[in-house]
Parts: C-alpha cells; sequence; structure tokens
C-alpha cells in the first residue's frame, strides 16, 4: 500500500510543476512577442501553455499521477525543447536555462526506472542537439540586436531562477510537513506505546496478584484438605491408643464379615483386655492407667502383621481384626503379642497381662459374633487370666 504522505507530496510537486510550465510558457510567449523574437516562438510557446493547462485540467479530474507525469516529461524532454532550442537560437539563447529547469523537472516527478530511462534519453537527446546544432549552426535562429539577447537572456534567467524557487520551496515546504505530521504520528504513537506499557505493567501486575491469590488458595485448599484428613483421622481413632474407636472398629469388622462371606476367605477376630486393670487405676491413679493403656496398645500394633486392624472397643478392651486368617495362625498372633506385653517391664516391679478370645468366622453375625467373644474373654479370666482362648482347639 502507497504512503499517504508521499502521495500528497507528489501532488503537491505536480501540481507546482503544472503552476510553474503555465506560467513560464505564457510569460515566455509575451516576452518573444514584444521582443519579435518569430511567431514561431510564440505560437510554439503558447502550444506549450495550452497543453499544460489541458495535462493541469487532466489531472484535476483525477487521471492518474504516474501516467500524467510521464507525458508532461517526454512531452517537455522530447517534443517542446527539443524545438524550441532550434526556434529560439540554441544555445547562443536562453534555452539552455531551461533545459536545466527541466532535468529538475524529470527528477522531481518520475521515480525509479522511469526516472533513469527517461533522464537517460533525455541526456542522449541533449547531446544529439548540440551535435546538430554544432555541425549546422545555421538552424538555430538569431537576435536582432545586443539588447533583444540581454533582454531575452535576462528574463530566461530569471524564469529559470523563479521555477527553481517556487519548486524547491514546494518540495522543502510538502517535506516540512510531511515530516511534522510524521513527527506528531510519532508523538501519539510514543504516547499510546507508552499507554500500552502502563497497561501491561498493571496487566502483570495483576497476573502476579492473580498468581499470588492462587498460590494462597492452593495453601488454603491443602491446608484444608490436611485438616479434612486429620479431622477425619481424629473421628476414626482413639484420642489415648492411637487405635481405632469403637464406632470405627465394628463398622469395620461388619464389612469384613460381608466380604468374607462374599469372597469365600477365612477372616478370625480376637477381643482381649487388661488383667486386673481396675486394681492399676485404683492403686496407680487414672493417668498411670491411661500410660498402660497407650503402652499396652502400642505393643499390640507392633507385634500385628501390616493388613492386621486394632481398635479400643471399651474401657480396656481391644477388637483386632485379622483378614484371611484361621484360627491357628489368628490363636499364634495373639499368643505372640500376649507374651510381649508379659515381657513389659513396669514401675514399681508390676506385672500386666491380658486376656481375650479368638474366633474364626463362619457365618456370625455381627452381634452374635461379640457375644461369642465376649463370652470366651470372660473363660480366659474365668480360667486363669494371662490366657487367649479359642473357638476351637487350636
Amino acid at each position: 500500500m502507497r504512503n499517504e504522505g508521499d502521495v500528497n507530496l507528489k501532488k503537491r510537486v505536480l501540481n507546482a510543476v503544472f503552476f510553474v510550465g503555465i506560467f513560464m510558457s505564457f510569460s515566455c510567449g509575451i516576452n518573444d512577442l514584444v521582443l519579435g523574437l518569430g511567431i514561431l516562438s510564440v505560437v510554439m510557446t503558447f502550444a506549450c501553455g495550452v497543453i499544460t493547462v489541458g495535462l493541469y485540467a487532466a489531472f484535476r479530474k483525477g487521471v492518474n499521477y504516474e501516467r500524467i507525469s510521464l507525458i508532461v516529461a517526454i512531452f517537455l524532454s522530447f517534443a517542446f525543447f527539443p524545438a524550441m532550442w532550434f526556434i529560439t537560437g540554441g544555445s547562443y539563447r536562453s534555452i539552455p536555462y531551461f533545459i536545466i529547469i527541466n532535468a529538475g523537472i524529470i527528477a522531481l516527478l518520475l521515480s525509479g526506472w522511469k526516472r533513469k530511462l527517461i533522464v537517460g534519453l533525455y541526456l542522449i537527446c541533449i547531446g544529439i542537439i548540440m551535435v546538430i546544432e554544432y555541425r549546422m549552426p545555421g538552424m538555430a535562429a538569431d537576435y536582432d540586436s545586443r539588447l533583444t539577447r540581454s533582454i531575452d537572456l535576462s528574463f530566461g534567467l530569471f524564469m529559470c531562477l523563479f521555477s527553481v524557487v517556487v519548486l524547491t520551496a514546494v518540495l522543502i515546504d510538502g517535506y516540512s510537513d510531511e515530516l511534522n505530521k510524521s513527527n506528531q504520528y510519532y508523538a501519539v504513537l510514543e504516547e499510546r506505546n507508552r499507554e500500552i506499557e502502563a497497561k501491561n505493567r498493571m496487566l502483570e501486575k495483576s497476573n502476579e496478584e492473580l498468581k499470588k491469590a492462587k498460590e494462597e488458595a492452593d495453601k488454603l485448599n491443602k491446608l484444608l484438605n490436611e485438616e479434612k484428613q486429620n479431622l477425619q483421622i481424629l473421628s476414626i481413632t482413639d484420642d489415648i491408643t492411637g487405635t481405632y474407636n469403637r464406632r470405627y472398629i465394628v463398622s469395620y469388622l461388619n464389612n469384613e464379615l460381608a466380604a468374607s462371606r462374599q469372597k469365600e476367605e477365612k477372616l478370625t477376630v480376637a477381643l482381649i483386655d487388661i488383667d486386673n486393670f481396675k486394681t492399676i487405676n485404683d492403686k496407680y491413679g487414672h493417668l498411670y492407667g491411661d500410660y498402660v493403656i497407650e503402652k499396652i496398645s502400642k505393643t499390640i500394633l507392633g507385634n500385628l502383621r501390616q493388613n492386621d486392624i486394632v481398635g479400643r472397643f471399651g474401657g480396656d478392651e481391644f477388637l483386632i481384626i485379622l483378614p484371611c486368617t484361621d484360627k491357628e495362625e489368628g490363636h499364634a498372633i495373639m499368643e505372640r503379642v500376649r507374651k510381649k506385653i508379659l515381657e513389659i517391664k513396669w514401675d514399681k516391679d508390676m506385672v500386666v497381662t491380658i486376656s481375650g478370645g479368638v474366633r474364626e468366622v463362619k457365618n456370625d453375625e455381627l452381634e452374635n459374633l461379640l457375644n461369642e467373644l465376649d463370652r470366651m474373654l470372660y473363660s480366659a479370666k474365668n480360667k486363669s487370666k494371662n490366657l487367649i482362648e479359642c473357638n476351637e482347639i487350636c
């Protein structure tokens, strides 16, 4: 897409060229008429003015700038000035001044390869004309007197100087106007760039704040999830022993009963409690009793398998679930737990033992199973304590 400022500048230059051309044509025609330099010179000069007016009218109606410029350059370079060279006296008169002005007009009107082509051909044309004049000097007209020659040369020089001033002023003023517009556009662009930079900084700040807010939200979510998990763990954990509480261990046992029936897998359950625990509480206090329960629970946990589950069933009672285990293996595990508890060293040479019952589940319902385990627990206590009963001979 062509630059708008460049197009406007070219139009201003072309307007100036037309103005100079029309003014020079009619002025030179009048000058030639007054000085009596020949009717042909007067007619040719006025004809050039008329043609220039016609081209200017076409230009004003919107005819293509490039086409008009090329027509003007070709007409002046290869028709009008070569003819005027011989009509007005060649190099002996004022025509060389206009030849120089025409070269400047070509440079202003044309560009690119067209300028190079027309200027090259124009130089060749002028060279040919000068050779012709040198070889046939009589072809060029002469002045009638020295005064006429002086007036014509002075007028021609004045017109050329005037043309140079007008064209240069238009070119410089047009360039200055376009430069001012460019500076204004640049200033506006700079201001918009500053606004964009300011908005970008605000956006970056907002993004940073959003990022921080997201990080804070993620942290809060993580804390909430951790807190939720902690609350969930607390809701199913006994606070003294660290094992599962009664509600959870009973619910878990009920699910294990259903799963063992569905999968036809073995399942063994044990119920134990601490022998003479009431005596320990009465003699040493409830705080020490809690300490005993806590240590007993850690010993139980430390001697069970990874998949075994233990929970505090009552005050000093523990319900232990042994998945995929028959009664013999279950009894052996609980015997190991009993012996480990018996080996614990307590203050004041106190001895703590446990008693319990181990039952391999058949088709027991939860309530019946718990009742049977409770019965076996009391059977062990009634026999001798420090004993693990089995539902059948193990």
